[in-house]
């Protein structure tokens, strides 16, 4: 974050307030693949993740306010309304916060640290509220054995040697790994009543697409980082194309 001042009014809301919901709406009218086919990666790593989010919910007390909304200078000079979306949010005391990313995904994403560029980002933006002096980040990644989960552009003989692993109520550790396994995921979804398929840890599971559910549906499911993908790559443009379809409904 270059600028401070670029970013104000920076809070942490719940997934379903109300100007999030209008926000998350206005995505998928953009987006209007999202009434049919879904990519099966997509949906499924939605369902694993509220999986492994009702598992985290039995070490510390996650909170509702997990959708991290900020103003952020446009190029006209004004502020326009921003969000990013995080995994879960735990708030260890009055200046320290723990965030979690998580993924299911392949060994050599997780070899390579995928999602750690979303927790500092994520990180960066609270830092700049003044209120936190100690945001802590945390990757969660779901495989049968850990591997070595080495820090993109890591600078330190730790960080080359891997991230550490943690339990998940470490209140102290800056950066670092939980691993959740297959059957705690699976009890997890037992618990949820959510039934996944019998061969989801498989790469064959992720291919192809599945059924969409309503839209309404698809956002309680939606993949997170997918969602970030299609607001970073849609926020400079959003109201030409809104001006577009008002045209065409005059013509």
């Amino acid at each position: 974050m270059n600028n401070p001042q670029e970013y104000q009014n920076i809070t942490l809301v719940r997934p379903d307030d109300a100007e999030y919901v209008t926000h998350l709406r206005r995505l998928a009218d953009l987006r209007p693949s999202r009434g049919g086919r879904r990519h099966a990666g997509e949906y499924l790593g939605g369902l694993v993740e509220q999986c492994v989010r009702h598992w985290l919910s039995g070490f510390v007390p996650l909170q509702d306010e997990r959708i991290l909304a900020w103003e952020q200078r446009q190029r006209n000079g004004r502020y326009g309304r921003m969000y990013r979306e995080l995994d879960s949010v735990w708030t260890i005391d009055h200046e320290s916060l723990c965030l979690f990313e998580m993924k299911l995904t392949f060994a050599e994403n997780m070899e390579r640290g995928v999602g750690l560029q979303q927790l500092d980002i994520a990180m960066e933006t609270l830092f700049a509220t003044g209120r936190y002096r100690y945001v802590l980040r945390r990757l969660v990644y779901v495989a049968a054995e850990p591997i070595p989960v080495l820090a993109a552009g890591a600078d330190t003989e730790q960080d080359r040697g891997g991230l550490p692993v943690l339990e998940p109520a470490d209140e102290y550790s800056e950066l670092g790994v939980v691993w959740v396994t297959p059957e705690a995921v699976q009890g997890a979804a037992t618990e949820l009543g959510i039934d996944l398929p019998g061969n989801w840890l498989e790469p064959e599971s992720r291919e192809g697409d599945v059924a969409d559910p309503e839209r309404e549906a698809w956002r309680e499911y939606a993949d997170t980082e997918a969602r970030d993908a299609a607001q970073e790559g849609n926020q400079d443009n959003v109201l030409a194309q809104a001006l577009r379809r008002a045209l065409r409904r005059e013509e």
